[in-house]
């Protein structure tokens, strides 16, 4: 057996949460007074923008054990979210079809597809460094459902994640083609006001979803 303790979050728990403090920071935002220097505004502001972020981890944020043995993948809880009594979970690998690792900018999550059209489904904040056993898991779990007895002779496959799918590259090649073209317009024309930072983060973020989108496992 192979054990594994990880910590996930909740999104239904983060939500009011986030609401919460980044309301507060934007309150307090509006009390920087005018006259100070622009980089100390700046600074202040910044700071204020990113807090909230660790609240919106500790507090959305549960602890998971997950067992891997010959008979089934067993989902316990150490510590569970906030006002929740979610039940342990135990799942025989016959009812298991595939799983995906899906990697997001601060937001991993790691799925398994279930017979009957189910799906067991976590997510994980990475915002900060964690201190957990997730990469050891991810590591391990697709060299240990090789060595799994299975009826059939059927294989616990790596399906696709959301970025690998048909309407998603179609989404992204629209949005790259008006990158472009705006690209394009700011070169023609220097005064339309577009800001070479402002493509650099756009430019980015399209790139980092084409490496997910075309990733090979």
């Amino acid at each position: 057996m192979k054990s594994y303790e990880i910590n996930i979050n909740s999104n239904l728990r983060a939500i009011p949460v986030a609401i919460i403090f980044f309301g507060l920071s934007f309150y307090l935002m509006t009390l920087i007074p005018r006259d100070w220097p622009d980089l100390v505004k700046f600074g202040i502001i910044a700071v204020l923008f990113f807090s909230p972020v660790i609240p919106v981890t500790i507090l959305s944020r549960g602890r998971i054990r997950i067992d891997l043995t010959e008979e089934a993948f067993r989902f316990i809880w150490i510590k569970r979210f906030f006002l929740s009594k979610e039940s342990n979970i135990e799942l025989g690998w016959d009812r298991i079809i595939d799983y995906v690792n899906q990697e997001d900018r601060g937001l991993d999550s790691f799925r398994l597809t279930i017979t009957n059209n189910q799906q067991l489904k976590f997510y994980r904040y990475t915002y900060f460094p964690q201190t957990d056993d997730f990469d050891k898991f991810l590591t391990q779990f697709p060299k240990f459902i090789k060595t799994v007895d299975l009826a059939n002779e059927r294989t616990i496959e790596q399906g696709k994640t959301e970025f690998q799918t048909r309407s998603f590259k179609r989404v992204l090649a629209v949005l790259t083609i008006l990158a472009v073209g705006l690209l394009v317009n700011t070169l023609l024309n220097p005064d339309s006001g577009t800001r070479w930072a402002s493509l650099g983060v756009i430019f980015l973020g399209i790139l980092f979803y084409w490496m997910q989108a075309t990733r090979k496992y």
